[in-house]
């Protein structure tokens, strides 16, 4: 199933402060997600160039 997660090249898909740093996806783009992206780079002085981005992902189901 393809998602959107925040992801960050040195955190990855770990969001900081959220759910015990559980990953975070959404079945769609939408504001909410973007929303945090914002967050999560204003509270890191960062931009989605050089920080948190929204990026396209894989859920797979763990075996």
């Amino acid at each position: 199933m393809i998602v959107w997660a925040p992801w960050h090249r040195r955190h990855g898909y770990e969001v900081p402060d959220i759910w015990e740093n559980e990953p975070v996806a959404f079945a769609d783009l939408s504001p909410r997600l973007l929303a945090m992206v914002r967050e999560l780079n204003a509270r890191d002085g960062t931009n989605n160039r050089n920080g948190w981005r929204a990026t396209k992902t894989m859920l797979v189901r763990a075996p």
